[in-house]
Parts: structure tokens; sequence; C-alpha cells
């Protein structure tokens, strides 16, 4: 345990919260009900998961107007750095408490030339 008041140092600098893999795993936790999975660089390259998700998650989010769209059940989420974070549910998962959580997730995820692929 450190003393009140003594400084850290990482010279190395901040990381993203998530990498690309943890955050499907930890998406696969909270629902019961994923399917399949998939991370996607800002290019819309898959980082992790399911490639074969890859391009129906990229076309959804040229044609959505925000952050986040769903189609039917596959819903996808933006991440700060222009990548996406896609899922695909089944019959039971909980939609409405799934978008909020891939909203979160993509929010705590870094897609860019950073991440661990």
């Amino acid at each position: 345990m450190r003393e009140s008041g003594t400084r850290v140092f990482s010279p190395a600098g901040m990381t993203a919260s998530l990498t690309p893999a943890l955050a499907l795993a930890y998406l696969q936790e909270l629902s019961v009900d994923v399917r399949a999975a998939v991370v996607l660089d800002p290019e819309g390259s898959p980082l992790a998961g399911d490639a074969d998700l890859a391009v129906r998650a990229s076309e959804l989010l040229t044609s959505a107007d925000r952050g986040c769209a769903s189609a039917g059940p596959l819903l996808v989420a933006r991440t700060p750095d222009g990548g996406a974070i896609a899922v695909l549910t089944g019959s039971y998962a909980l939609v409405s408490l799934l978008e909020h959580d891939l909203a979160e997730t993509a929010n705590m995820l870094g897609t860019g030339p950073q991440a661990d692929h």
C-alpha cells in the first residue's frame, strides 16, 4: 500500500481500457444470448471475433445516422476512434439492455493503431 500523496509514474502512458478480444469476452459475459460478435477498426477490418459478421456490421453502420444501429438481431455501436463493435443476438437476448451494454463497451474500446490485434 502506498502512502497518501505518493505520485505514480507510467512512462508508457495510458492505454485503451479494453482490447478488442477482451471487449468481446466482456459482452459475452453480460448477455447469455450473443451468437457472434466482431470488433472493427476505423477502416472496417476485423480486429477480433467473427470476420463473417464484419461486412454486415460495416454496411449497417454506413446506413445509420448515429453511432449505434440495429437491424433485427444485429446490433452495432461505433467506438470513439471510428471503429465499431457488433453483436448478433439470439431470440433470448434482452435487446434494450444489450444495446446499452454495447454502447458502453464501445466507449471503453480502442480500435485504432495501438489496439491489441
